[in-house]
């Protein structure tokens, strides 16, 4: 496929971009034992590419160990120590990123993530099998939730990032915010984790 270029004297190596071609994808690592780990590690790259201080490949080691070791990411509890004693290394990097528990109805916090526009979201713990009623296995399992594009030409919305889907039901890691999401939280009694950028209004 050629490229579009654009034509000028002495411009000939001028490519034009589409608007889609400067995004950055952000990526949902999938595991079955650091759920939260993995929808935190996401929520704070998504937080931090929205207020444009995300350099991906370069910070990278600071969200590893959220999604590959339990100690750090396999479980809400284990996101929020690994947050309160990371906090002090994000900010010297330039992330000013705020986290805060609460236990808050489904609703609040999804109208709250939603008047962020991409600043703000929420790592919910939720029950694996009313999320995904087909599969069999049970998962200490978490989700995030944010502003973001579901496919890359796409209107900002409100998604949920599962950072596992399961196996047998064909469900994306990235989808609209589904009506069960309430149910399945409130069996944590509706705890969940905010994360912000701090000094956004």
């Amino acid at each position: 496929m050629a490229e579009s270029r654009l034509r000028s004297p002495g411009d000939d190596d001028v490519v034009l971009e589409r608007p889609q071609d400067s995004r950055v994808a952000i990526p949902v690592f999938h595991t079955q034992t650091q759920c939260a780990g993995s929808a935190a590690a996401y929520l704070l790259r998504r937080i931090a590419y929205r207020a444009g201080a995300y350099a991906p490949g370069i910070q990278e080691y600071v969200f590893f160990e959220l999604s590959n070791h339990a100690v750090a990411g396999g479980s809400i509890d284990a996101v929020q120590r690994w947050f309160g004693a990371k906090v002090g290394d994000l900010q010297e990097m330039g992330y000013r990123l705020n986290a805060r528990r609460v236990a808050e109805p489904t609703p609040t916090i999804l109208e709250w993530v939603k008047e962020g526009r991409g600043f703000r979201g929420a790592l919910i713990p939720t029950n694996f099998r009313k999320l995904h009623p087909a599969e069999s296995e049970d998962v200490m399992h978490a989700v995030a939730v944010a502003v973001d594009r579901l496919e890359p030409g796409a209107d900002e919305q409100l998604v949920m990032v599962d950072p596992w889907p399961g196996v047998a039901n064909g469900a994306r890691d990235k989808t609209t915010v589904p009506p069960v999401l309430e149910s399945a939280h409130r069996d944590y009694k509706f705890n969940a984790i905010i994360f912000y950028w701090a000094g956004w209004s």
